[in-house]
């Protein structure tokens, strides 16, 4: 058999293939975590403005224990919510290197 005739069952298809499925997965994941961003921005302001409406109600008298103790909560809150974020960007960081080394893993077209 001539050395031409040789087939390798392997190649840029298997590659693109492959690879594909990775990219599209990767869009997914990026896709989630766009939305759990965006769901995260209103709570930053619903607590944002909780902990301004308790801070004027203890100005104003309001049992001061209860409001400082709903200010402390609120904190948490906020603290957990940032936190989240901060996450989401380190894991939006991860998929967009991800997808920017996807060419130095893949064939050039037509090779």
């Amino acid at each position: 058999m001539p050395l031409t005739a040789f087939r390798f069952p392997f190649g840029q298809n298997v590659d693109q293939r492959r690879f594909g499925r990775l990219t599209r997965l990767l869009e997914v994941i990026q896709m989630d975590i766009e939305k759990e961003i965006a769901a995260l921005r209103p709570c930053v302001e619903r607590v944002t403005d909780c902990a301004a409406f308790a801070l004027e109600a203890m100005e104003n008298g309001e049992s001061p224990e209860r409001m400082s103790a709903q200010i402390g909560t609120l904190e948490q809150n906020l603290a957990i919510i940032r936190g989240r974020q901060a996450l989401l960007e380190q894991q939006t960081s991860f998929v967009d290197a991800a997808r920017a080394a996807l060419p130095r893993v893949l064939p050039p077209h037509g090779s």
